[in-house]
């Protein structure tokens, strides 16, 4: 017998109020960069400073904080059935004084069109964890409350990527049947991986499919694996199935929010090759089919708006227009042995690497990362004397090329207007909460927020006694030599411990000591995005 709905609703409320994951920002998912992405289908959005923007599954906030403390004129509201998370976001909201952001803690079928209309509705990680019921809330109230100009975000799993892991959730849901506790459960079916990564035969047709699938799960966290496996509710669907649920529910398919996973030249020659012959002349929901084919595609992030906005919704993004955009990105060199002859390489600001010959290439990153984190405009960009010397001829051509490299490859960040880091500054300074949020999750482990860059990036940067002591210091304003001089006084003094742990009490002479560290600890909070230069 099928459960009511508010029956299963109190079920799951339950479950993420007792296994709480850290709520973290994703930039894909932040109403800037949906801005930029959405205008590179050829579709006009609202602009971010005073948008109001709505969340569907917010947890604890952590994708709305960076966004409501760089926007404050902008209002900011978020949604979640679970009371617990709602209560410990709006605990850390109050901490740091965020007046733009509310959250709601309610079942999203109880949204109705008094709550608002909104220019961005955001529902990350939630369209496919939900019963139906609710996802047909999320497509109602998508239209219902979505401003005349407005976009909604919805990401969700799809097939035919998730084929395997539906083989892996069903073998974990069967091993942890009957469990005592969500302990028990997690233990039993992180169990089940190992039979189906070492003992499966020979035979078994899906075996390769099968380790892929486990080898990525075991990458993550318990916390991804009680969410993404061990829920009630996991329903992949197929692309097609998606966009034709949203036409029913009056929405129109935009795009993705990582326009270039929609480009077939961003897998390769083969890939573009093949699939122009077999997608040709199909139209546009289609063809992103015959591509989640070619790539085994398993998740997707998808914008819609009303009808009448995408009426000339390009067929694939525009990469001519990333001309109008603002860039940023952030670069340390990687190479090592094994880096081609005349090649550079580079890890960039999440973690991902590139190695390139292009001359334009290595010169765009260069310049990116003296600027970052600020954006800087195609023109900028084009004045730039490293950018120059290595196009040599046409400046804006060779850029352009370097640029739509760049894109494909998903390296760089980008905006449509300047954003917070490009506002001018008399001073350096810290980002808006980093400090007080550092220091509250210093005396708070318990609480599941992740920090955060204005970039809508998580960063996780670790710092120790005296650097959080040099952090609060910063907060308050000041020099590099007023810092290293408290930080001076409270080592003499027995207040704060050197790095390691042991005591300089007393100690003299520790004025460079304190000055070293003071400026190391400003160049990692600008490459981590939170420390700016003044202008």
């Amino acid at each position: 017998m099928n459960m009511p709905p508010e029956d299963v609703n109190q079920q799951i409320a339950d479950h993420y109020d007792r296994s709480q994951y850290t709520s973290n920002a994703f930039y894909y998912a932040s109403p800037a960069h949906i801005r930029a992405s959405a205008f590179l289908y050829g579709v006009d959005t609202v602009p971010v400073e005073k948008a109001r923007v709505l969340e569907l599954g917010c947890a604890s906030g952590g994708n709305l904080l960076p966004f409501a403390l760089a926007y404050p004129e902008a209002q900011v509201v978020g949604v979640d059935l679970s009371s617990a998370q709602i209560t410990q976001g709006q605990r850390v909201i109050n901490e740091l004084n965020v007046n733009n952001l509310t959250l709601h803690a309610m079942s999203l079928t109880g949204i109705t069109k008094d709550f608002g209309q909104f220019d961005y509705i955001i529902a990350h990680g939630v369209f496919s964890w939900v019963p139906h019921d609710v996802q047909q809330a999320i497509m109602r109230l998508c239209k219902e409350n979505m401003s005349p100009k407005g976009v909604a975000y919805i990401s969700y799993n799809t097939y035919p990527g998730w084929k395997a892991g539906d083989i892996v959730r069903d073998a974990m849901m069967l091993n942890s049947f009957g469990a005592d506790n969500d302990e028990d459960k997690l233990s039993r079916a992180k169990a089940m991986l190992t039979l189906l990564s070492d003992g499966l035969a020979v035979s078994n047709p899906l075996a390769p499919s099968l380790r892929g699938a486990v080898n990525q799960l075991r990458r993550f966290s318990d916390y991804y694996i009680t969410h993404e496996y061990l829920e009630t509710f996991n329903t992949p669907c197929y692309f097609v199935e998606f966009v034709n649920v949203a036409d029913q529910n009056g929405l129109a398919y935009v795009g993705d929010a990582e326009p270039q996973s929609e480009l077939s030249a961003s897998f390769g020659q083969n890939v573009q090759l093949t699939h122009s012959m077999i997608a040709l002349g199909q139209p546009k929901a289609l063809r992103q089919q015959y591509l989640d084919f070619a790539v085994g595609r398993n998740f997707r992030k998808s914008l819609l708006t009303a009808p009448e906005n995408a009426q000339n919704v390009a067929s694939d993004p525009n990469l001519d227009q990333l001309q109008a955009l603002r860039w940023a990105g952030f670069f340390q060199n990687a190479n090592n042995d094994n880096t081609p002859a005349g090649a550079q390489a580079y890890t960039n600001q999440a973690g991902r690497n590139v190695t390139t010959k292009d001359t334009v290439v290595v010169a765009l990153i260069s310049t990116l990362s003296e600027a970052w984190p600020r954006s800087l405009s195609f023109d900028d960009l084009c004045n730039a004397e490293a950018i120059k010397a290595a196009a040599q001829a046409d400046t804006a051509a060779a850029l352009l090329k370097a640029l739509q490299t760049m894109f494909k490859l998903g390296m760089l960040r980008y905006c449509l207007e300047p954003g917070p880091y490009d506002q001018p500054t008399t001073s350096a300074s810290l980002t808006p909460g980093f400090a007080k949020l550092t220091a509250l999750l210093q005396d708070n482990s318990d609480l599941p927020l992740g920090r955060f860059n204005l970039w809508h990036s998580v960063i996780n940067p670790t710092l120790n006694e005296p650097e959080l002591f040099v952090l609060t210091q910063m907060e308050k304003g000041g020099t590099e030599n007023q810092w290293a001089s408290a930080l001076r006084d409270a080592w003499t003094g027995g207040k704060v411990n050197d790095v390691n742990g042991q005591t300089l009490k007393g100690q003299r002479n520790l004025d460079a000591k304190a000055l070293l560290l003071v400026s190391r600890l400003k160049d990692l909070l600008r490459r981590q995005g939170v420390w700016l230069s003044k202008s």
